[in-house]
């Protein structure tokens, strides 16, 4: 690998690493649910929901915020579905598969269009950095080269605060 963008837990020692954004993960429901269109939902009323999610949403993984706010719900451990594809996740939501967290300006478009609602916690919301990771132990190729310092010359001159998408 010369590079790649993805979620990380742990920095790995052979790559190196730079924050590209960050994002927020809310918690969702599709329309069949009994908790969508509900305003005023106490957090208690999520102990023991089913859920979906992604596959690396796991206590020690990438997405170990959204494992850990699962936990604190009481929601089930098991998950019902998971993927490593965004839009299947939602699906999963959307047809009450179970409530899943999505990115929550990913999901803002589908909320507007009555396909998803945001259920609680609605602040303290899970971080989530997504990251360039680059090898110097490969060469790249000049096309690398350029989209790799177009990249780092954006990142360095852009604060994290405006790569970061608010909740």
């Amino acid at each position: 690998m010369t590079f790649g963008v993805c979620l990380l837990h742990e920095q790995p020692s052979v790559v190196q690493t730079r924050v590209l954004y960050r994002e927020y993960f809310g918690l969702f429901c599709g329309p069949p649910h009994r908790l969508f269109g509900k305003n005023d939902i106490d957090v208690s009323e999520l102990r023991n929901e089913h859920s979906v999610s992604f596959e690396s949403d796991e206590l020690n993984g990438p997405l170990s915020g959204v494992a850990h706010l699962r936990t604190w719900l009481g929601m089930r451990s098991v998950p019902r579905g998971l993927s490593s594809n965004l839009p299947e996740v939602r699906r999963m939501i959307v047809t009450n598969i179970g409530i899943g967290a999505l990115p929550v300006h990913v999901a803002r478009k589908d909320v507007q269009a009555g396909l998803l609602w945001q259920v609680p916690p609605y602040d303290s919301l899970p971080a989530v950095d997504i990251h360039i990771l680059t090898n110097a132990r490969r060469s790249l190729n000049s096309a690398e080269k350029l989209l790799l310092d177009l990249l780092n010359t954006e990142l360095d001159s852009v604060p994290l605060t405006e790569r970061t998408y608010s909740a």
